[in-house]
């Protein structure tokens, strides 16, 4: 009779699940992509983007390289901060980072539209590399006339 009298002991994690609502999630779940830095997301789609245009046009980008870096360096009389620089006797885009993530744009909503931004800026600069609008990389076929 003793035995009925005193309360069950539950265990840690039978406590984990307060009030009725189910067990905690851990503090860092979905809300950090754990080995994935901003720089290395950069760089991916930077690299995707020009992986693209090199397949949409083989013949006239088929020696494209590019490159990454933070930030371009500053000269005195600079009234802007460049977000490319292009290398024509290598056929070299260079895309600088940090003024494309932070610089004249606000912040974007979700992924889709910081990636447009970003890809926004390659095609401006292979458009220059090749002498050509950016618009004019896009194929025909999907184009909105």
């Amino acid at each position: 009779m003793a035995d009925r009298m005193e309360p069950k002991k539950r265990s840690r994690g039978a406590s984990r699940d307060r009030h009725g609502r189910g067990i905690r999630r851990p503090l860092l779940s979905d809300l950090f992509a754990f080995g994935q830095t901003r720089g290395s997301r950069f760089e991916q789609i930077v690299s995707g983007t020009c992986d693209y245009l090199k397949a949409v046009w083989p013949n006239d980008l088929a020696d494209l390289n590019w490159q990454i870096f933070d930030a371009p360096s500053l000269k005195g009389d600079a009234s802007a901060v460049r977000r490319w620089a292009i290398k024509r006797e290598s056929m070299t885009v260079v895309i600088y980072r940090v003024p494309i993530e932070r610089l004249g744009h606000h912040r974007r909503a979700d992924s889709l539209h910081e990636r447009m931004h970003i890809e926004e800026y390659v095609f401006a600069a292979v458009g220059e590399l090749l002498g050509k609008d950016p618009w004019d990389l896009i194929p025909d076929q999907n184009r909105d006339n």
